[in-house]
């Protein structure tokens, strides 16, 4: 008898699991693809592809909204607004969504406060943390007010990860490239800009 209870408990608790399981599924919300957008019905959303700059720092785990087609998946950003700001699953590559009406930041106005230093193979590892504001702002005006020049073609290349408390969910992504040159560049897939930063980094990233 004492067999039978356990076997009944095990199942309803195995079944009520998996009906959280179904209704997280279901809830999630159902978006719709329009002219490249993304269309919230129930909130009257539309999202908007982000440059390829913007990447998440953590995603909420349950499915906040999907579409069919084309079929994605997509998930609030960890410390935003997912009315604002969402995310498909991130493992390198994977794109970040914004509502329409918000404004995106730029690099200057990201206000980075923290830079990490990755290099990115089968996993990224941070090589190396920039915390001092005054050496961050540094950087970022190399890159900003330097000479746009042709884009390097060869060389080691490290990815610099902005963070900033204005915006705590995402991070800002730009490359760093020790050129075979002997030159040191920052590149911005986004914009395809390349700027010769000359020593700036070596402070933190000796070639």
């Amino acid at each position: 008898m004492l067999k039978n209870a356990k076997l009944v408990r095990a199942i309803s608790l195995a079944a009520a699991l998996l009906m959280v399981v179904i209704c997280a599924s279901s809830c999630a919300l159902s978006l719709k693809e329009v002219d490249g957008k993304l269309y919230d019905k129930k909130n009257d959303i539309t999202y908007i592809g982000a440059p390829i700059c913007f990447e998440p720092i953590a995603l909420e785990t349950e499915v906040y909204a999907k579409c069919s087609k084309p079929k994605l998946e997509l998930h609030a950003i960890e410390g935003l607004s997912p009315l604002e700001w969402i995310s498909e699953p991130y493992e390198g590559i994977g794109g970040v969504w914004y509502a329409e009406g918000v404004e995106l930041p730029t690099l200057e106005t990201f206000d980075a406060d923290i830079m990490y230093i990755c290099v990115e193979k089968s996993i990224t590892v941070a090589l190396g943390v920039v915390e001092d504001k005054s050496d961050i702002d540094a950087i970022i005006s190399a890159f900003t007010n330097g000479e746009p020049c042709s884009i390097v073609n060869s060389g080691s290349s490290y990815k610099l990860k902005f963070a900033s408390a204005k915006y705590p969910g995402i991070y800002y992504n730009l490359l760093y490239i020790e050129g075979d040159d002997g030159n040191q560049y920052i590149y911005d897939r986004t914009t395809q800009t390349c700027v010769n930063v000359g020593d700036v980094m070596l402070k933190y990233l000796e070639r």
